[in-house]
């Protein structure tokens, strides 16, 4: 049925015709149904329309995890325009580049954003409206909507900037539909299986992966907001609706891990397969997360990016891990059906095995940035290979391994240091609630030298503690890597910049130390060795 939807509008369409009265989504404690999204997105579609909003134009979307969400996308798709989902804490400045950058004519948003919303809009001469959602639920005529074609862009996703300024990612209808179907087949989705997801619908893991693949097959899911102070929440709803599926960044499983004292009342045993992606995969995660919970073999590898829509490979359900022969680096599975893969360095081709910048050709690469030629054509060949930014290598049976970061290599004295590599030593130093390691520029060597940024819980002030972490810091960093840190900075909890989806902003953290922007988020800081 819906497997052959070439749009957006005709897979949902398509789905509301056969199951009207299914439910397309449960969250707090509410179910919307498949119908209610249709009639309600009609609705709001009218509302969009006497604002002016006609086919082509660009519709931001800056909203919580809420119904409106929905209604409000698939009322902009049904006029023909183009939603541009925003992350709803980007900052007034950033939210106003985007607003400018995307050429939106409208936003929508609710309540509690409004005042910063309009502060993002008060300088940007194409935002002619702010509305909430009783603005889009007056009972205007319905318009006349237009027939979608495959090549039409379907959304713009802003890409999360973890190494730099976000830029529009244009979606075609024909990249997300079929993304959907070969994401769904390697994730071995069916109707019988049961979706739960915290992850934020401004999200291309959020919105694709989990919100625009289940009406694709007919699976239910369970929604729950991204604020996960307590992540017992998340099990708990596993275990009370019997989920078989569910998706985290890497450290949505760690802090299940650190945070959950109490296991019992959580049942774990329903799920089939617990995806994590977004940010790098820790096996110390994984078997950590598994042992506590009585799982094996539960969360499996994940790899995508915004601009291949979302997904470029996939591990498949119960089965057991691959670590390559150093056993350093996780495979995240082989490149979904339809998905080719190629390993490039300065010179071309690679062999098997042979670290280098990974390129991607699939059904979903992107269109391009949005108004911005310079940067797609930097990033995508003529022939349509895609140049991801991201170091990997695959093994003779064609798995993939991400290594790292291009941008975020630190280059020690002609050695590349891989940041990860560093981060997952200094995280399980005691008293340390999550890391970051940089590479600064350094005027008088030439080179760079390796900062270590570790965030320290709550009510570690004691100098001497202090003290003590930075030595077991250094310690640990030197044995394990054989580099000294040329300094330590232990931070107060949330100063380490990440992106939407949880991946570390290394470029901006730099930026940071470099302009001694950190200022009193020091708690303690190291005096310098050489590297």
């Amino acid at each position: 049925m819906a497997e052959s939807a070439t749009t957006l509008v005709d897979l949902m369409s398509r789905r509301v015709s056969a199951d009207p009265d299914t439910p397309y989504f449960h969250l707090y404690d509410e179910t919307v149904t498949y119908g209610d999204l249709w009639r309600e997105s009609a609705r709001y579609a009218a509302g969009l329309h006497k604002a002016g909003v006609e086919r082509g134009d660009k519709v931001c979307l800056i909203y919580p995890t809420c119904k409106e969400v929905f209604f409000t996308f698939f009322a902009a798709l049904r006029l023909g325009a183009v939603p541009v989902p925003l992350y709803p804490t980007l900052g007034v400045e950033a939210t106003a580049n985007v607003f400018r950058d995307s050429e939106a004519k409208v936003v929508t948003t609710i309540g509690w954003f409004r005042k910063g919303v309009e502060e993002s809009q008060a300088d940007v001469s194409t935002m002619r409206h702010v509305l909430e959602p009783q603005d889009l639920e007056a009972d205007a005529p319905l318009p006349a909507f237009p027939t979608a074609s495959d090549a039409d862009t379907a959304f713009i996703q802003y890409t999360s900037g973890s190494t730099g300024s976000p830029r529009g990612v244009v979606l075609s209808h024909a990249n997300v539909t079929q993304t959907v179907a070969f994401m769904a087949e390697a994730a071995q989705l069916t109707r019988e299986d049961v979706v739960v997801s915290w992850l934020p619908l401004y999200h291309d893991m959020g919105l694709i992966g989990c919100a625009f693949t289940p009406p694709s097959i007919g699976s239910p899911l369970w929604l729950l907001p991204p604020d996960l102070k307590n992540p017992r929440t998340w099990l708990e709803l596993v275990t009370r609706v019997k989920a078989t599926f569910t998706v985290s960044p890497d450290f949505g499983f760690r802090n299940c891990v650190r945070n959950i004292g109490d296991t019992s009342g959580i049942d774990l045993s329903s799920l089939k397969q617990a995806l994590s992606g977004a940010e790098p995969v820790r096996l110390s995660t994984i078997e950590a997360f598994e042992k506590k919970f009585n799982v094996s073999n539960l969360i499996t590898p994940c790899y995508g990016l915004a601009e291949a829509t979302l997904a470029v490979a996939i591990w498949p359900r119960k089965t057991p891990l691959r670590l390559d022969t150093s056993g350093k680096f996780l495979s995240v599975g082989p490149p979904c059906k339809g998905v080719s893969v190629r390993i490039v360095d300065e010179a071309g081709l690679v062999g098997r095995g042979v670290e280098g910048e990974i390129c991607v050709k699939s059904p979903g690469v992107m269109q391009g940035y949005h108004k911005n030629p310079e940067a797609t054509q930097r990033v995508l060949s003529a022939d349509g290979w895609l140049r991801t930014g991201d170091l990997g290598f695959l093994d003779r049976e064609g798995f993939l391994f991400i290594s790292g970061r291009l941008k975020d290599l630190i280059i020690l004295g002609g050695a590349n240091l891989v940041p990860i590599d560093i981060e997952e030593i200094v995280d399980h130093v005691p008293g340390v609630r999550y890391s970051a390691a940089v590479g600064i520029e350094s005027e008088r060597t030439g080179s760079q030298r390796l900062y270590v940024v570790a965030e320290v819980r709550e009510g570690t002030d004691e100098i001497e503690r202090l003290r003590r972490v930075v030595r077991e810091i250094v310690q640990r960093v030197h044995r394990g890597s054989g580099y000294r840190p040329a300094r330590v900075l232990l931070v107060k909890p949330s100063t380490i910049p990440k992106t939407s989806s949880g991946k570390i902003q290394r470029s901006r953290l730099a930026q940071m130390i470099a302009n001694d922007e950190l200022g009193d988020r020091i708690v303690h800081a190291s005096g310098g060795h050489g590297s």
